[in-house]
């Protein structure tokens, strides 16, 4: 039962969209079948793991069906029919969140019912005020005004000939608009793989509706800087999206928004430093207009992220309102370990290294959480070291354990081993040529002409000239 469709999908579900369910099946109108009301009945106590004893399939069979030998197909289409009920409220659900959606589906209802013309104008034209009266000017705002338009004309009983409001022309006119835009939007995400099977022109001139549209011109800036890759020009590119993120859906902040962080991730991994404070303020403006959180949840990668990054910029006491602020965004599975390994770094950049050392005395679930917290336990008795002096043995000991750790571990991707083999190997030489600049030096040299190795900014960092003791 705990791996079938039916519970999966009853796992998608919050707890008030479960206690809801329970008033869906008992609708008449939605189901006549009472045996799926009691199997909801048998199933939600064990919500959200379904992982009961209880729940075993001849045990629910016994409950639904007092008295009869188990009927294996006979459970399985009671699932299945359940299955096909919970979709349906899925949709339904939905359906409550788009209310757009519902005046075009109560609109085509009366566009297809005999003697109901006058409705049908009626909430036509209040759809299109609708439409009107949001601030959204996008694809999907040409789109549907198209449909309505092109649904209006082709009514039987509206006056093709005269066509007093202009329809058919409005129709085409808004179809070319939302082509357009689908276009650039695809040559958007077509750049972001690095496809240029696309066509890059769109022929902007050429959509007069599109002209002046903000939201189009701010895809359009997009996909010429995806394209060009000009770094000059990102700073505008922010500027104006933030201008006009107001004019923009949801879904569509956060889609510029990953464009603008993935681009600059890219910098910054090639050693660009301009970006790490564009970065940190692209996030700032996420968490402002909520563009972070797809499903009311902050991924760990997200949530580190962003630390790492205030980090760097020494933004600390922003850091450390960020991590109390929206640490309860974190899925309870990953929370503890998200939040100590945030704070770890968050003391590593305040100097604090031997809070460092404390808090990562964690035990990680994660097994590349597990290297990171080695990496830093090291970087944090080498500081140790070079600040006090008398670390030295404590320091070789965890870079022995750390290196016996690395070369046992076989699901560690090959690349990955090899760079953190060499980053402790250098950071042995490190240790040992301590006290010598010119040794010191020359092992910057040394490590600035290797292609593959973890942490190379770090060591780079203790290897150069202002660094030395």
């Amino acid at each position: 039962m705990q791996n079938s469709k039916l519970v999966k999908t009853l796992q998608t579900l919050n707890a008030q969209e479960l206690k809801r369910l329970l008033q869906f099946l008992q609708s008449p109108f939605y189901n006549a079948n009472a045996n799926i009301v009691q199997l909801y009945l048998l199933l939600r106590n064990d919500y959200p793991n379904f992982s009961s004893p209880k729940l075993h399939k001849n045990k629910i069979f016994s409950k639904l069906f007092p008295g009869r030998p188990y009927d294996h197909k006979k459970l399985l289409n009671l699932m299945s029919d359940f299955t096909a009920l919970l979709e349906k409220y899925l949709a339904v659900l939905q359906l409550e969140k788009e209310e757009i959606t519902q005046r075009k589906l109560l609109l085509r209802s009366y566009a297809e019912r005999p003697n109901c013309y006058e409705f049908f104008e009626k909430k036509t034209w209040e759809l299109d005020a609708e439409l009107e009266a949001l601030p959204y000017r996008d694809e999907v705002y040409f789109r549907d005004k198209q449909q309505l338009n092109l649904m209006y004309f082709g009514h039987p009983d509206t006056d093709k000939r005269e066509d007093k409001n202009n329809t058919l022309k409005l129709a085409i006119d808004y179809f070319d608009a939302y082509c357009g835009f689908s276009k650039i939007k695809l040559k958007c995400a077509s750049n972001a793989k690095f496809d240029t099977n696309i066509p890059a022109k769109v022929g902007q001139d050429s959509i007069d509706i599109l002209n002046q549209n903000p939201v189009f011109n701010l895809y359009y800036r997009l996909e010429e800087f995806q394209r060009k890759q000009e770094s000059s020009a990102l700073g505008g590119l922010v500027d104006l999206y933030v201008q006009n993120i107001d004019l923009l859906r949801e879904s569509e902040r956060e889609y510029i928004l990953k464009a603008l962080l993935n681009y600059c991730t890219q910098q910054t991994n090639s050693g660009t430093k301009d970006t790490i404070r564009l970065s940190i303020n692209l996030y700032k403006i996420g968490l402002q207009y909520n563009c972070l959180m797809p499903f009311g949840k902050l991924t760990k990668n997200t949530f580190q992220n962003i630390v790492t990054l205030g980090v760097i910029c020494e933004e600390h006491d922003w850091v450390k309102n960020f991590m109390e602020t929206y640490s309860s965004y974190l899925d309870d599975n990953i929370r503890v370990d998200a939040v100590n390994m945030s704070m770890a770094q968050w003391h590593f950049g305040k100097k604090e290294f031997d809070k460092t050392v404390q808090i990562l005395q964690h035990n990680f679930n994660d097994q590349m959480d597990v290297f990171k917290a080695k990496s830093f336990i090291i970087r944090s008795w080498y500081e140790l070291y070079v600040e006090r002096g008398d670390c030295f043995d404590v320091l070789m000991s965890q870079l022995d354990a750390f290196e016996k750790f690395t070369r046992r571990d076989k699901m560690q991707n090959p690349r990955m081993k090899e760079a953190l083999l060499k980053f402790i190997s250098y950071t042995k030489k490190l240790v040992n040529r301590h006290w010598d600049d010119k040794l010191v030096a020359e092992l910057g040299d040394e490590i600035s002409k290797e292609p593959n190795i973890a942490l190379k900014q770090w060591l780079l960092e203790k290897t150069a000239k202002g660094n030395m003791s």
